[in-house]
This record gives structure tokens, C-alpha cells and sequence, in this order.
């Protein structure tokens, strides 16, 4: 369940939202208090779950990759269940249809007259079970409340207006990601769950089709066999970038240091030029395109950014650099992933973690 949200303003601005946001809390539990779940609600599910609708109105790409540690844990312990999901960005809907288990994946369209008709069609779907993963959205909140469901999971809390048949108690995990799981182990009684703590994604094979000629455009010369390749994305948002220079001398370090190894950047759309003019690189927008891209890679470095945790869910060993943000709430999860903290992002230590993961070896001098 997330944390409270700091203000991203200052001055006058700063004491408006701050005033807005305690007014909307005090709202919120008094609503609470008259129809909401304020306390864990243990219960079984009925015997009938086969239509599933999660909620995640949230554009960020990382969160909802963090969906797919639970609708993989959905599919395996409910085989016979459908699970559609409702999201906001459209670029995300082929990442969620390649997991296993997903029927539709709605996306909410920015006018007003779009999202109501998505909540009706919503509702028609009388679905057997709703989930918001959250914890603390409103709009997630209002799509349970529209979506006319049997029963309804979430998160137990003071400020939980909406009426829960399944309530769990404030999550252990730290991370986002396993936040969800939690929620359906500890809301749910007498039932055995197969869980997943990694992050998923399958692209299929146009995806990986589309992959290829990419892979070729960007290394116009043959790489030779057992060559390690590593990428890394230079862009974050905010006080979680690291400047320029730095992924300069990083660049030159693992020339450097790792001379049997192949960088690739990748890159962001709106960024036309590479760090480096001899290394390749790449621009995808399609994001199961660049999943596709990145499981081909053996290492993967990065800020806390969305294609950190996408080349976590493809299955990559990858360096995450967290300049601002906490490891503990938003590390990458996956196979050989690793996060590195504020104290020990040198150049050097970056590099080493590189080399053990994508050339498994500790050193390699030249």
C-alpha cells in the first residue's frame, strides 16, 4: 500500500495542495466511517470467481508493470478465470495481453463522455470479483464502485470509503509490486495461492519480429558469438537522473575495462543522438517492441525508470541506479536484478555489478 504522497510544490502552491489534499483525507474518512472498510475483512472467495477486473488508472509505466507479479498469481491459482484489467495508457495494453490468464484489457480514453461509457460497459460485465491493488487511488475507488461486482478487494484503511467484501491489512513488503500479492493472500481465507514475486512480460512474436530488424539497424556490423551485450537508458525523471557526465565516464569505463563487451543505448523517442557516436543505439516507441529488444540483451543498466523495470520484466539481469528513490519500494525484481543506493553509484562499482551480472566475471581489465 503506498505511502503518503510528499508535495511537489513550493510556497503558496505548496500550502494549497496541502490544504486540498487534507480536506479530501477528512472527507474520506468520514465516509469511512459510515460505509467504508476501515478493518482487514478476511474472507473466502465464492465458489463461482471466473470473471476478475483489476483496476490500475495510472499512467506510469513501472506501476503497471508492478500488476504483474499479482495477475500472474490470479492465473495460476485461478485457471478457469478470466482476468481483465483497466489501465490509461494504450502503449501498455500489449505488455498486459501476453500474460497468461488476461481476456480484455480496457483503456480509459481521456473525455469525460469515453469514460463513462467505459464504466458502463463495465458494469454490464457483472463481474464476480473487482480489485484495486493501489490502495490509494480515487479513480480506482469510483471503477470498483461502478463496476456492480459480487465482491470487492482491497485495501483495508482509515480512509477506505469504498465498501470491501475482502480487506487487507496494511502490507509487510515495502515494494510495490509485492504489495499486490499481498493483497490476495492476506484478504483471502481458506485458499492456497501459487505467487510470483518477479516482474512478466511475453512479447509475441510480431514483437519480436519487429525486435530484429531493430537489433540489425543498430549493430550494422556482426557481433561475434558469446560477445555480452549491455544496455542502458540514460533518462529518469526528476532528482532520480544521473547527469551527462556520468554516464560519459561510465561509457568510457566499460570501454575501458569490459574491451570483449557491446553497449547499446537505448534511447527515448524525443532523444535523437546517442551518448557516443561508436556505440549502438536505439529509439523504440512500441513498448513490447523494445521488451522484445531487451530480452536480448545480458545486462541492463538504469535509473528507477520504466525501462528499468521492463527489462527486469523481460528477463534481464539489471543494475538499478536509485540516486533519490527507495530500492526497498521500487527496485527491479527479477532474475540477477540488483539495486544500487545513493553511496554506491561510482562509476567503478556500477561497472563491477555490470560485469558480474551481464559477463559473469568480477574483473576484466584490458
Amino acid at each position: 500500500m503506498a505511502r503518503s504522497k510528499q508535495v511537489n510544490a513550493t510556497g503558496f502552491k505548496a500550502w494549497i495542495k496541502r490544504l486540498r489534499r487534507g480536506n479530501r483525507q477528512r472527507f474520506n474518512r468520514l465516509l469511512t466511517r459510515l460505509f467504508g472498510t476501515a478493518e482487514p475483512r478476511r474472507r473466502a472467495l465464492t465458489a463461482d470467481t471466473r470473471r476478475i477486473l483489476v483496476v490500475r488508472l495510472n499512467k506510469r509505466l513501472g506501476n503497471i508493470l508492478f500488476l504483474t507479479p499479482m495477475l500472474r498469481s490470479l492465473a495460476a491459482s485461478l485457471p478457469a478465470a478470466t482476468i481483465d484489467v483497466v489501465i490509461q495508457d494504450p502503449r501498455q495494453k500489449p505488455l498486459l495481453e501476453g500474460l497468461p490468464g488476461i481476456g480484455q484489457v480496457w483503456v480509459q480514453e481521456k473525455s469525460i463522455r469515453a469514460s463513462l461509457r467505459l464504466l458502463r460497459r463495465l458494469r454490464a460485465m457483472r463481474y464476480d470479483l473487482a480489485i484495486d491493488p493501489s490502495g490509494n487511488s480515487t479513480s480506482n475507488r469510483l471503477a470498483l464502485a461502478f463496476a456492480r461486482a459480487k465482491q470487492r478487494m482491497g485495501f483495508a484503511a482509515r480512509d477506505q470509503w469504498l465498501a470491501l467484501t475482502h480487506a487487507a491489512p496494511r502490507p509487510n513488503s515495502r515494494h510495490q509490486a509485492i504489495q499486490g500479492v499481498e493483497l490476495l493472500t492476506t484478504s483471502v481465507d481458506d485458499f492456497h495461492w501459487t505467487t510470483f514475486e518477479s516482474l512478466a512480460v511475453f512479447p509475441g512474436e510480431a514483437s519480436h519480429a519487429a525486435a530484429q530488424r531493430h537489433w540489425q539497424a543498430a549493430f550494422t556490423a556482426p557481433v561475434r558469438a558469446n560477445t555480452p551485450i549491455v544496455g542502458f537508458f540514460t533518462r529518469a525523471t526528476g532528482r532520480k537522473q544521473l547527469d551527462h557526465a556520468w554516464w560519459q565516464a561510465f561509457v568510457e569505463l566499460f570501454k575501458q575495462r569490459l574491451p570483449n563487451a557491446r553497449l547499446l543505448q537505448v534511447r527515448a523517442p524525443d532523444q535523437p543522438e546517442p551518448i557516443a557516436a561508436d556505440i549502438a543505439s536505439v529509439a523504440i516507441a512500441e513498448l513490447d517492441v523494445l521488451a522484445a529488444l531487451l530480452s536480448r540483451l545480458d545486462g541492463f543498466v538504469a535509473a528507477d525508470s520504466g525501462p528499468m523495470h521492463l527489462a527486469a520484466a523481460a528477463g534481464v539481469p539489471v543494475v538499478g541506479l536509485f540516486k533519490a528513490t527507495a530500492p526497498a519500494s521500487y527496485a527491479p525484481l527479477g532474475p540477477g536484478c540488483t539495486a544500487l543506493e545513493a553511496s554506491e553509484l561510482a562509476a567503478e562499482r556500477v561497472l563491477a555489478a555490470v560485469a558480474e551480472r551481464a559477463c559473469n566475471t568480477e574483473t576484466r581489465v584490458a
